[in-house]
């Protein structure tokens, strides 16, 4: 455990939502509504029309002065730069925390490019972070998907553990004839059963409880992926209906989830009927795969007796050869010297501004590569020396002016008229004639 990182001692644990980006507001304002009592739900984006929408959740619109409340356009560095910009807010937001969640989409400008920057923040304060990420499906291209395997990875390396999901899972459940709107509703849900499965773990009062210390002993400082399963049994036998549907789970993986597990968090929900069979059917299969990890059992009295809920958390450690990145390094800048403005101390990771290329070779340059050029400095912020400095880099690219060439009146070869003394001195024009030609002559008569 770092000097950051604190114990929770006593009473209910502090659980606050931060949801950043489109897809993180979407998912936040449905955990609020339905989920346990007593979790902080917040939306964060820097795009204002996502923030309108939301009725249940507290709303925090990021890089006011920066995208100006517009959004990013996918640009990574652009939301980093607006979190950087809120950073004392944020770190307001996360303080006195003891479990912060971070939701985001991974493919896009904010979730992507905020969400390990919030995450480390959360991490700083002393609370135990565990990150919620979807990544987005194979068609929608490869630049989303590049900076989705950059923004995941960085989320990781930010985050105690993280819950991963990918839209491209649903395609390989349900087939590619799915409706667009019934493979995102998969994938919500699956993200949303994460959150509540282990916030009811935690918040309900238990027969046997799961601690948030049981929760910190699993995942905390081990950089780990996890992933939760939440199933329902009922009938005679609604504990083996509950392990068959737990296998079954896209998630287990036929089980092969819980072989590679770290540790396992099992908690049952079967109301007053809830018996020791039951909890030894369910932790004895779970045991079949997973019999060398840690297993942390809980039970709860509150549900529908007929019906037996089964939540498990399964952690397990990653290897991060990436280096760490370095969170004081300033933001990588591509911008002219005119735009050459400094910002405050920051911690954007050094180097990772761009993602493109991440998943295969990305061909040489590309114009969405993501470099960001500050906005420009205001009133307050230009000094004397400053001035003279834009102005003479304003001057520099300014182009010479060329001499404006003289009139002068072409002559057609008809009939050459000296002009005798007056030859060399200048023509006299109106309205584009050269008057010191005769009238005759320049309108083409012709003299008997």
């Amino acid at each position: 455990m770092t000097e950051n990182q604190k114990t929770f001692s006593g009473g209910e644990p502090v659980i606050r939502l931060i949801g950043l980006g489109e897809t993180g507001v979407k998912l936040v304002e449905t955990l609020a509504m339905i989920g346990p009592e007593g979790v902080e739900s917040h939306s964060l984006d820097t795009d204002n029309r996502s923030l309108s929408r939301c009725h249940q959740s507290k709303t925090l619109l990021l890089g006011q002065a920066i995208p100006c409340g517009l959004g990013t356009g996918g640009d990574v560095a652009l939301a980093r730069a607006a979190v950087e910009s809120d950073r004392d807010r944020l770190a307001k937001l996360v303080e006195g925390a003891n479990l912060v969640f971070v939701i985001a989409g991974m493919g896009g400008g904010t979730g992507t490019g905020a969400a390990s920057l919030v995450a480390r923040l959360a991490k700083e304060s002393g609370a135990l972070v565990v990150g919620l990420a979807a990544t987005p499906f194979d068609c929608e291209g490869t630049r989303r998907c590049n900076q989705a395997t950059g923004g995941l990875r960085d989320l990781k390396k930010a985050s105690d553990v993280v819950f991963h999901f990918s839209n491209q899972d649903v395609v390989q459940m349900t087939g590619a004839d799915t409706s667009l709107n019934n493979a995102l509703e998969i994938a919500n849900r699956h993200l949303c059963e994460s959150v509540l499965g282990v916030s009811r773990m935690l918040l309900e009062p238990g027969l046997l409880n799961v601690s948030f210390g049981d929760l910190q002993s699993a995942v905390q400082g081990r950089q780990s992926l996890g992933s939760v399963i939440h199933v329902e049994g009922s009938g005679e036998d609604r504990a083996a209906t509950a392990v068959e549907k737990m296998l079954a789970h896209p998630v287990a993986r036929g089980g092969e989830a819980l072989q590679e597990a770290s540790a396992v968090l099992v908690h049952l929900s079967g109301g007053e009927q809830l018996s020791l069979a039951e909890m030894n059917t369910v932790t004895e299969a779970i045991k079949q795969y997973a019999s060398a990890v840690d297993l942390v059992v809980g039970a709860s009295g509150p549900g529908r007796d007929e019906a037996l809920q089964v939540t498990v958390v399964i952690a397990h450690q990653v290897k991060l050869t990436e280096v760490e990145p370095d969170l004081s390094a300033p933001i990588e800048s591509q911008s002219n010297e005119v735009a050459n403005v400094s910002f405050p101390e920051t911690f954007m990771p050094s180097g990772e501004t761009s993602y493109v290329g991440l998943g295969e070779d990305s061909g040489g340059s590309r114009r969405g590569d993501f470099a960001y050029t500050p906005p420009a400095p205001t009133a307050e912020a230009i000094t004397p020396e400053l001035k003279d400095s834009l102005i003479e880099a304003a001057a520099r690219q300014e182009p010479d002016r060329k001499k404006r060439k003289k009139i002068t009146q072409e002559m057609l070869p008809l009939q050459i008229v000296s002009k005798g003394r007056f030859e060399k001195s200048e023509p006299t024009i109106h309205k584009g004639e050269d008057l010191d030609q005769p009238t005759y002559i320049r309108r083409g008569m012709v003299l008997n």
